[in-house]
């Protein structure tokens, strides 16, 4: 947008003696138009930054191909032992052993969604007979909304993250952030492969691969 205001401007300098009134006027519209929406994008950017809703690696997954993607080496993982979350309800009577969390906020990038859906993706379909018989949840949790907040601290968020819990008796028991997540967003079949895994590996490797 901004290389189209030079070229307007370029063009009205050179031919400037010799236009018209009303040809005068056109360009003044457009550079007031494409300035105006310079200043409006430039104010949204700021804006869902500071809100905390766009990620500072946003990758618009419909440009990259699988065998093209993002860099698939691995990043380091934080795995902790986890608290019981501030706030949270009574253990269910069937309690999951293992509780694949997405986090985000309310403003979201493509990216942020295209992680979600293929990572759900890959749960349910690897895992469908633990879900089904309540081995394995699947929960998207949106931290800004009321009584969400203190998944934030539980888990040391910092932006959207896919968090796998293994619970104990109804209690989490261990979580770990799966980092990786961002560097095979270009990569299905190995971003698959990597949540899969990891996902197994909580659940004590009952499940293989």
């Amino acid at each position: 947008m901004s290389a189209l205001l030079i070229f307007i401007l370029v063009i009205a300098w050179k031919h400037w003696p010799r236009m018209g009134w009303a040809g005068r006027i056109g360009v003044f519209a457009a550079c007031i138009t494409i300035f105006g929406g310079l200043v409006a994008n430039s104010y949204w950017r700021d804006n869902a930054r500071s809100a905390g809703g766009t990620c500072g690696t946003c990758v618009m997954p419909s440009l990259l191909s699988p065998a093209t993607g993002p860099s698939t080496q691995s990043a380091t993982d934080t795995s902790k032992a986890a608290s019981q979350p501030g706030g949270g309800s009574s253990p269910v009577a069937t309690s999951p052993e293992v509780v694949a969390y997405y986090f985000h906020r309310t403003i979201r990038c493509p990216s942020c969604i295209q992680i979600e859906e293929w990572a759900k993706q890959a749960i349910e379909n690897r895992f469908a007979n633990e879900i089904m018989n309540g081995l394995v949840q699947w929960r998207a949790v949106n931290i800004q909304e009321a009584g969400n907040e203190h998944f934030e601290k539980d888990y040391e968020l910092t932006g959207q993250s896919l968090v796998l819990v293994r619970m104990k008796n109804g209690h989490p028991a261990e979580w770990k952030n799966l980092k990786s997540v961002w560097e095979l967003l270009g990569d299905y079949a190995g971003f698959t492969k990597y949540v899969q895994t990891e996902v197994s590996s909580f659940l004590g490797g009952t499940s293989g691969m």
